[in-house]
């Protein structure tokens, strides 16, 4: 007996899963003025949330960054009855395990203030205002800048980009290397990277970023040569 075959379209984000299941789609997306995916219900309602916010929401989701984050969990189990005196100074001065090494008293984990200098790590200043208690020279990993300017108002319902702010390099760092390839890099003079692979990363994730005229081009030259 012959059975009708019936075409639907599949979803575009679940097609590029390893295992690709395929699951029917009833939605379009703009990736680009020239450029539309397929996807299904839950799929472009996590394009909406996501895809607009990108650039702050992925390095969230990196492995180093989610790592650390499911490190500084605090523990939820309700404390233990507490022990004498006598009984808990014995537990702390017992030796430790075989391969273990020994803790200083008192020894506790502490995490690095937001905005607080932190050595062997590429850093940025930022100028903008920072809520009560926060360092007066705050540090943002390099790598995270744009994220961070982002966080910050202009007023309006609009937020910095990344060359919108004039972030200052540590000492002993140096631009080398500039983007003048988007309207906001170029009217900053050039988003200023320190290495070739950083301004490759930066083209490839700010795909969406409107793009700079040769006007704009040109004055984010002769700028940053004067």
């Amino acid at each position: 007996m012959a059975k009708a075959l019936i075409d639907f379209t599949s979803c575009d984000w679940h097609a590029a899963l390893p295992e690709a299941p395929a699951v029917p789609a009833n939605q379009e997306r703009n990736l680009s003025p020239n450029a539309k995916v397929d996807l299904c219900d839950p799929c472009s309602w996590l394009f909406d949330l996501v895809y607009p916010r990108r650039d702050s929401i992925l390095p969230m989701l990196r492995p180093d960054v989610l790592d650390s984050f499911y490190r500084s969990a605090r523990d939820s189990t309700p404390p233990a009855r507490r022990a004498p005196a006598q009984l808990a100074l014995a537990a702390s001065e017992a030796a430790p395990e075989a391969g273990e090494a020994p803790k200083p008293a008192g020894a506790r984990r502490k995490q690095a203030k937001p905005g607080a200098w932190k050595e062997g790590v590429v850093q940025v200043r930022c100028p903008l205002s920072h809520r009560t208690g926060s360092p007066k020279k705050y540090w943002v990993d390099l790598r995270n800048r744009t994220g961070h300017a982002k966080s910050h108002s202009k007023g309006g319902g609009e937020f910095y980009e990344g060359p919108d702010v004039a972030f200052i390099l540590q000492d002993g760092e140096e631009f080398t290397h500039f983007c003048t390839e988007h309207a906001a890099c170029a009217k900053a003079g050039g988003y200023g990277f320190i290495g070739e692979d950083g301004l490759r990363a930066h083209l490839t994730k700010c795909t969406s970023w409107p793009k700079a005229t040769k006007e704009d081009k040109d004055a984010a030259e002769t700028r940053r040569a004067a």
